[in-house]
């Protein structure tokens, strides 16, 4: 990264503030797809302990495409399983259920428990592999829009920098506010955040216990005559405790009261040690008749949450956008605030790519506010309505709190999530699918993964090892048996053309980048730019007996991109017939745009023709080329 220099505006095509799980993975997709970018973080130092830990399935399906969850996973819990405990009709604490943490089709059907200091570590250093680094200490000022005095920088940013003490002015053509509940991204546009539901104040701690309580090891939610906390298990065998500070509690922090305690298990920070006296009680009470005594902890603190939504998520020129805290927040209950977060990231960085690069619409970027506002809503909904059953102690285990709980599984776990209708979702499906199968081809819906054969190595592997978030979009040809029948020649044919997805956004220009080379989550070459259409073909016919290079053009080409279905299954699990087979275009974030038959290609190209652009009109002339000689670094004083 160029140092600042004295003197000298700085300049970028994107500028982060904030730098939490969700600036970190807004910074990390567009430095993959070849963006120039900038974060600033008024923190001197990255997070090392406590705050969000979970890692929902959809969220850890991310992470793998992104070549990132092994490295968490060796450092983190799997949670496969909750209880529920509460009072039995003799008043003694029992437990009433237990089940599943995950019920929804996925490869990883299980929380991933991670310290949010080992997400943020991750990520940075990936990010720095790719010669970015966040800035520190910097503080967003404030900032101002003016396309008429430079249509190509419209944003100029003041940031303090604490370590010089000037103010800098920054130079960009779009603003992400990741900066938290607070945010200063949000004030200045002048975006209010509506409250949902009332405020709430909390308890967390991350601690380790001589207990013998049969559960230590499952997420557990217990109630009792004295209140109620929610244990999740870590690594280590520590756990995080969550409870629900009473009125009681709070008067006794805020009036700085001594607790009974006069020794310790840890040198704690300064006006944690009554949080820490209330705890202890707490739990001893809670928990009885099982010993809960803490030995040791790593983290403590307390916090307000209250669930709101603001009213916009991105401003009326369609150049800021607010993501994670700034523009939701909600109740931890079902530990979504950093999932939801780093999906907002997700969701809006390839779209930012794609205009930047010249190869979509503008228009496409306010599909950010349409799809995750949609699915902010649908969340405060059921967090405003979980939090209410939660806080009954008599409900807790009840037939109406486990229904809650059932239903929400595809919601919580991330995977049942659908986007609505819209410029990138065609909800109309020209295709027989199965709706009664695990998981039918739905658009608005992520694609799930199956477990394939891959053609040019038989080796077995599963789709997301396979599907590398490289900013591209997805072609996904599910063809069943039928390769050697006219409907798969005619729809070859149609691919190989000049008409083409593959190649009608890409033609007489740079980036066409012929023959596919190998890449898999691990082995990612792509160049921004190089290629932006992908091709898979999944068959359910014996590998062994199909030659690659007699498939019709253009699967040649993409060998690599050739697999065997063993059994069916995969297609069945979609809901798709080997009789008939399905096409479906995925978008670059694993979303599923349209699902046709395999003789409407040409449907494809038409749904993609109202938002890409095809670059043989724009002569080469790309937003982002507008950098000239720009440097990053200056300050004003």
């Amino acid at each position: 990264m160029p140092p600042s220099i004295p003197g000298v505006d700085a300049y970028c095509d994107v500028l982060i503030v904030g730098a939490g799980p969700s600036g970190y993975l807004a910074g990390l997709t567009l430095a993959r797809y070849g963006v120039d970018l900038r974060i600033i973080d008024k923190r001197p130092t990255r997070i090392q302990v406590g705050y969000s830990s979970g890692l929902q399935p959809r969220m850890q399906e991310i992470l793998q495409t992104l070549g990132l969850l092994d490295k968490l996973d060796a450092k983190g819990n799997r949670m496969s399983e909750t209880a529920f405990w509460g009072p039995d009709a003799s008043g003694h604490l029992s437990r009433s259920s237990v089940g599943p943490e995950v019920t929804s089709a996925t490869p990883f059907p299980h929380v991933l428990v991670v310290d949010q200091g080992d997400m943020e570590g991750a990520l940075d250093e990936d990010l720095k592999a790719r010669g970015y680094e966040v800035n520190r200490p910097m503080e967003l000022v404030h900032y101002a829009y003016d396309d008429m005095a430079d249509p190509h920088w419209p944003i100029t940013a003041y940031v303090r920098n604490y370590s010089s003490g000037a103010i800098e002015v920054w130079h960009t053509k779009y603003l992400l506010g990741a900066d938290g509940a607070a945010s200063i991204v949000r004030h200045v546009a002048g975006v209010h955040q509506q409250p949902n539901g009332g405020e709430e104040v909390w308890a967390v701690a991350d601690v380790w216990a001589e207990s013998d309580f049969p559960d230590i090891r499952r997420r557990c939610a217990v109630w009792s005559a004295h209140g109620g906390c929610m244990l999740i298990p870590n690594r280590e065998n520590g756990f995080r405790i969550y409870f629900q500070l009473q009125g009681q509690d709070l008067s006794l922090l805020d009036a700085g009261t001594s607790g009974p305690f006069t020794s310790r298990p840890v040198a704690l920070p300064e006006n944690s040690t009554l949080l820490f006296d209330i705890l202890q009680t707490r739990m001893r009470d809670i928990m009885a008749p099982f010993k809960m005594e803490i030995i040791r902890v790593s983290w403590i603190s307390r916090y307000r949450v209250s669930q709101g939504i603001a009213s916009h998520f991105m401003d009326s020129t369609a150049r800021i956008f607010l993501l994670g805290d700034a523009c939701h927040t909600q109740s931890p209950k079902a530990g979504q605030g950093m999932n939801l977060g780093m999906m907002d990231a997700f969701n809006l960085t390839w779209k930012l790519a794609l205009v930047l690069e010249g190869l979509a619409k503008p228009e496409i970027l306010k599909t950010y506010e349409l799809e995750r506002r949609y699915l902010s809503n649908q969340f405060i909904e059921f967090d405003i309505k979980f939090a209410h059953i939660y806080l009954q102690k008599e409900a807790l285990g009840s037939p109406e709190f486990l229904t809650v709980w059932r239903q929400s599984h595809g919601f919580i776990s991330g995977c049942g999530h659908r986007y609505p209708e819209g410029l990138l979702t065609r909800s109309s499906i020209r295709a027989r699918i199965n709706q009664s199968a695990r998981e039918p081809l739905t658009p608005g819906k992520r694609l799930h993964s199956m477990m394939l054969i891959r053609h040019m190595d038989g080796t077995r592997v599963g789709l997301f090892d396979d599907m590398p978030s490289n900013g591209s979009f997805h072609i996904f040809i599910l063809a069943g048996k039928l390769m050697t029948f006219a409907i798969f020649k005619a729809m070859s044919n149609y691919l190989a053309s000049p008409e083409s997805p593959l190649t009608y956004f890409t033609r007489n220009s740079s980036h066409v980048s012929g023959a596919f080379q190998f890449e898999n989550v691990a082995q990612s070459g792509l160049v921004s730019g190089s290629r932006h259409m992908d091709l898979y073909l999944i068959h359910t016919s014996n590998h062994l007996e199909v030659e690659l290079s007699k498939l019709p053009k253009p699967f040649p080409e993409w060998t690599s991109r050739v697999y065997e279905d063993p059994g069916g299954e995969g297609h069945a699990s979609h809901g798709v017939s080997e009789k008939d087979g399905a096409l479906a275009l995925v978008r670059p974030d694993g979303y599923i745009t349209m699902v046709t038959n395999l003789d409407n290609g040409r449907g494809v190209l038409e749904c993609l023709k109202d938002f890409m652009i095809d670059v043989s009109s724009q002569y080469g002339i790309f937003e982002s080329d507008f950098r000239g000689s720009h440097s990053l670094g200056g300050s004003i004083m």
